[in-house]
């Protein structure tokens, strides 16, 4: 059995769902047994947010938002469908409702309490790929809901909780770094905790949901962060480990920089370093809190510090 996630950038172009169905096509030669979540594609649910609020900013009702913002997803698991079924793959789309992913709390930030997984597994039985709308939920009054940034790798844990299966999440990158590879020349996790991939979570970074890591963790789920562009590759494993990480993350607005390190006894080594990396500048509200060194900088000298520090604590490629 595979449970496979595809992000929006995965997803954001006819070309690359063609080039995800030939991973699938292959896949599928040996493993009949195929869920597929799949988020909305490109930046479709920002375009969406936008046109909700150039209707009505003002007292905008959550509830017709996660009506709106719900579609994108709706609208890729049903193009992909079709696109798999054109390369012979029998496959079939199912939204949150027709799944009954129960939610509660929030429209637009609601939490998952239950999946009935009866429909998966009929179809699961005939073979047919099932490629679910990431994102979804509806409530107790059967009202759709939406799960907040990042709920499509929500919805991939749910199943694989509920299958008691790992799960591979898929995005435009080749894993988890120890800092944004948009930056710096980072180097790869190849594996980490689940505590550590929530703290970079938590700290801006852009890597897996959360809550998506919490509900792994408390099922013992493994994750594999993969590249679409390159699924065969080895990418970043999330697992109960004890993982000797350090890496930074960083809220741009804000211009925090967060060192989460797995390994205490390394924090001599790492306050060391970070000391002598801010001796010369200016920083603010520093802190210590179990397994984080925390502090403020000023944005123009963001980059720069990150980058002393990247090289102190060796988490660059060589």
């Amino acid at each position: 059995m595979r449970i496979l996630k595809f992000g929006g950038k995965s997803v954001a172009t006819i070309e690359k769902m063609q080039k995800i169905a030939k991973f699938i096509k292959k896949i599928y030669k040996n493993d009949k047994k195929i869920i597929i979540v799949i988020s909305a594609m490109g930046s479709r649910t920002d375009e969406l947010t936008r046109l909700a609020n150039e209707f009505g900013s003002e007292n905008l009702s959550k509830r017709e938002l996660a009506k709106l913002l719900s579609v994108g997803e709706t609208e890729s698991s049903s193009l992909f469908s079709i696109l798999l079924n054109s390369f012979n793959i029998p496959a079939k789309s199912f939204s949150a409702n027709e799944l009954e992913i129960l939610t509660y709390g929030d429209y637009t930030n609601a939490r998952i309490a239950y999946i009935n997984k009866t429909k998966l597994e009929n179809e699961l039985q005939k073979n047919t790929v099932c490629v679910i709308a990431g994102f979804q939920g509806i409530n107790s009054s059967g009202e759709i809901t939406t799960l907040g940034r990042g709920g499509s790798d929500t919805t991939a844990a749910a199943i694989g909780a509920i299958f008691e299966h790992d799960i591979e999440i898929y995005s435009d990158f080749d894993g988890i770094f120890a800092g944004d590879p948009r930056e710096l020349d980072y180097k790869k996790l190849k594996l980490a905790n689940y505590e550590q991939i929530k703290n970079m979570a938590k700290n801006g970074a852009k890597v897996l949901d959360e809550r998506a890591v919490s509900l792994s963790k408390d099922y013992g789920i493994k994750i594999f962060s993969k590249n679409s562009s390159s699924p065969t590759k080895t990418g970043s494993l999330v697992c109960p480990i004890e993982s000797d990480v350090i890496s930074i993350s960083t809220i741009n607005h804000l211009s925090k920089i967060s060192i989460i390190f797995s390994n205490k006894n390394k924090f001599n080594f790492i306050i060391k370093n970070v000391l002598n990396s801010l001796k010369d500048v200016n920083f603010y509200n520093f802190e210590i809190n179990n397994n984080e060194i925390s502090f403020l900088v000023l944005t123009a000298n963001k980059i720069q510090i990150e980058s002393v520090l990247a090289k102190k604590l060796n988490l660059l490629k060589k």
